[in-house]
């Protein structure tokens, strides 16, 4: 039943690294993506919901459909809905979260999660940092294009990342004592930061079931 969130730099691999867990693990994955396909489905703030990157899977579009409901809505959002003002998007990603956690086995990407679900118990917070010339190569080769292009597009989102999150904690998320691990993806690869969390997760299942028996 654990839940994993992935906090990262831009352009540390986050989005790979939680794919790759959630399948190695038989987890659902969590992105921002996902959330924006709710958002879209709530009917919100159009200025909050950008172009969808995929489909989720199966499963976890049962679960949003039960939980887009018209209660859970009408409930978070009210009737004046073309009114959603980042407080009250904060209110509704924080029961989202809140809501997609409670079936257990999920792997959230970014979208305040380290700190929405910080006091659950279930809850493995890992952070991704890497050096800058290290990240810009990375978003250079994954979107194909120029490394100056690549380093203006994590500035920008280095500090649409901090605005967004100071809505749910003013705390600095790069603090490491926020995190249980945190992954250098300058020092080690991908691949490696994901045989550490899903051995970290099972050692933490283990000690569940342990202290259960």
């Amino acid at each position: 039943m654990a839940i994993i969130t992935i906090s990262r730099q831009f352009g540390a691999g986050g989005k790979v690294l939680g794919e790759g867990v959630a399948q190695r693990l038989g987890y659902q994955f969590v992105s921002q993506s996902v959330v924006n396909k709710v958002a879209k489905e709530a009917k919100v703030s159009v200025g909050w919901v950008k172009s969808m990157e995929k489909e989720a899977g199966g499963r976890l579009m049962r679960l949003v459909s039960k939980i887009v409901s018209s209660d859970f809505i009408d409930r978070h959002v009210g009737e004046e809905r073309a009114d959603f003002d980042e407080k009250k998007y904060a209110a509704f990603l924080k029961s989202l979260i809140t809501s997609i956690a409670a079936s257990g086995n999920v792997v959230f990407l970014g979208r305040a999660s380290q700190f929405i679900l910080a006091d659950d118990p279930n809850t493995i917070n890992v952070l991704l940092v890497a050096d800058l010339e290290d990240r810009i190569d990375f978003i250079a080769k994954s979107w194909n294009v120029k490394r100056n292009e690549a380093g203006q597009t994590i500035l920008a989102r280095q500090k649409r990342r901090k605005t967004f999150l100071k809505m749910f904690d003013p705390r600095d998320p790069n603090d490491p004592s926020l995190y249980h691990l945190v992954i250098n993806i300058s020092r080690i690869s991908l691949k490696q930061a994901e045989e550490m969390i899903i051995w970290f997760v099972e050692k933490q299942e283990g000690q569940v079931k342990q202290d259960n028996a």
